[in-house]
């Protein structure tokens, strides 16, 4: 099972976007836009999503599911 991460970091935090980066790369999330991630590591999501917001960010975690 996958899970989604969505994130949005305004751009005054430059460094914290790369370092959001960095951290999805490093933990083998996958890229499906810019700030959208998934992953089969729920946990993983969780830690960079706390990191996110606690950076003045804002993020969510969907369960990816498929309808059509």
């Amino acid at each position: 099972m996958n899970f989604i991460l969505i994130y949005d970091i305004p751009t005054e935090l430059e460094s914290v976007q790369r370092q959001t980066h960095r951290l999805l790369v490093r933990n083998g999330c996958k890229q499906i836009q810019r700030s959208v991630w998934k992953s089969e590591e729920l946990s993983t999501l969780m830690d960079i999503a706390i990191f996110v917001k606690k950076s003045g960010g804002d993020a969510r975690i969907l369960e990816e599911k498929f309808v059509f």
